[in-house]
């Protein structure tokens, strides 16, 4: 497998800081970067050297995604899952956090490695059971938002962590898809809803967000920026995302609507069929914004305000990764959470304290008059239509002055004639206004500079 630069870059970097003794890293790189093909290839080279690998997965669809990664590269490997056959003897598990915390009795041995992927939720209780029973096991943690979906930090789990590439960077080297966020006309007002668990409550969230007139405006959005484009909706609750999928499939689109309830192989055919466009809107409720890789997917449809950072850069995430056709992503946020905060690409201040950014608010955004995109604030001309904004203030008229100090009209009357020439030099500005406050014809000033010049003539020929 051909890594790129930072992953050869990062692999070495995590390598390094067990060598310095770090026990439990966390890795931090963005959605789309790579990170699982990345901790592959480490779980491949921890396996040659005859040490066992443990790999936590929370849903299906990682477990399957990390199967595929660690099978690209030839690593044979077990999975501890619901529906699957067991290979405990291999090395190497890939495991269902909900089957393993029921089945640690049965591990043949403890990893020397435990690799939890979407380290984020490595806080929750099933988790930390399964972390509390291998205690001499080295933690490699990877995820793209390290800290708890309410903004705490993870610090109590992890004791290094390694910060991958920027988003920002990603997206010059062309491994990210550049993007242009879209906001509606009209902005939310969630200033009457209250604070559940660090987030919005979803009760009183999903009554706002069902409201006829979002849902309509949200599928107009998309019949005038994306129809047809695979997208993927993200909801409040069940409720909720049945109605969007409806709301498109009356307009003529192809949509679905998937959760946490939809077996398995629903979800599966689902996925693919967002992949081939036989759905082109997949819409859900707290499921697929980790572990989806569909580079096709175009847009992201934000139908779910958030007070959580890594929640929402997970739903946006999946939109962000290239494919071929692919001119760019589109961010749909009719949740405001771009308001809230700030655009996809905008550097954040990772650290296992939590809160990227606490504390600072993200840089304002304007919303385009002309084509609804977020742009900067400062913005004069929007850089997705060309629409002029604002037409900037004319400057002040540049005023001549005196390049020396200057001397009050009224006393260059009362200076004899030798003082003001001495005071005048051949500096052309205080000539000037020599000549306007003592009523001197316009041409004195030049006479004045051509005497000057003729005398240092005269002296050089000395």
């Amino acid at each position: 497998m051909i890594l790129r630069p930072y992953q050869r870059e990062d692999i070495e970097r995590i390598r390094a800081a067990y060598a310095n003794g770090a026990q439990r890293v966390l890795y931090q790189a963005p959605t789309g970067s790579g990170k699982t093909v990345l901790f592959a290839v480490v779980v491949a080279s921890v396996a040659e050297r005859g040490k066992r690998v443990t790999i936590l997965g929370h849903r299906d669809e990682i477990v399957r995604q990390i199967c595929d990664a660690l099978s690209e590269i030839g690593v044979p490997h077990g999975i501890i899952a619901a529906g699957y056959a067991e290979s405990p003897l291999l090395p190497v598990q890939v495991a269902s956090v909900a089957t393993l915390v029921r089945r640690l009795d049965r591990l043949v041995e403890a990893p020397d490695l435990l690799v939890p992927d979407e380290a984020h939720h490595a806080a929750a209780a099933t988790w930390g059971k399964i972390i509390d029973a291998v205690p001499q096991a080295k933690i490699l943690g990877v995820t793209a938002t390290p800290q708890r979906l309410d903004g705490k930090g993870l610090a109590d789990i992890f004791d290094e962590l390694i910060i991958g590439p920027s988003v920002e960077s990603l997206i010059a080297q062309g491994y990210l898809s550049p993007f242009t966020t879209y906001a509606p006309e009209r902005r939310l007002d969630l200033s009457h809803v209250r604070t559940l668990a660090g987030d919005f409550a979803g009760d009183q969230l999903a009554e706002i967000m069902s409201d006829g007139v979002i849902i309509t405006t949200a599928v107009d959005e998309y019949v005038r920026l994306c129809p047809g484009v695979p997208a993927i909706a993200f909801c409040v609750d069940i409720q909720h995302s049945e109605l969007v999928a409806a709301a498109f499939m009356a307009r003529g689109f192809r949509a679905s609507h998937v959760d946490g309830t939809t077996p398995h192989a629903s979800r599966r055919a689902l996925i693919a069929a967002l992949a081939t466009g036989e759905v082109q809107v997949l819409c859900n409720c707290g499921l697929i914004s980790e572990g989806l890789d569909v580079p096709t997917v175009t847009a992201a449809i934000l139908l779910r305000p958030t007070k959580s950072l890594a929640l929402h850069l997970q739903q946006v995430g999946r939109a962000l990764r290239p494919a071929p056709g692919k001119a760019k992503a589109l961010i749909l946020d009719h949740a405001g959470n771009t308001y809230r905060f700030g655009p996809a690409d905008l550097e954040r201040a990772w650290s296992l304290e939590g809160r990227a950014g606490k504390g600072e608010a993200p840089p304002p955004l304007q919303r385009c008059f002309g084509c609804g995109a977020l742009i900067p604030a400062a913005a004069m001309i929007c850089s997705e239509c060309g629409t002029v904004l604002r037409v900037p203030k004319p400057k002040a008229p540049h005023v001549e002055r005196a390049s020396a100090t200057l001397v009050a009209t009224d006393r260059l009357r009362t200076m004899t004639y030798k003082q003001v020439l001495a005071w005048a030099g051949g500096d052309r500005d205080r000539l000037r206004l020599v000549a306007a406050a003592r009523g001197y014809k316009p041409g004195w000033v030049y006479y004045r500079l051509q005497e000057l010049a003729e005398a240092a003539s005269t002296l050089k020929g000395i």
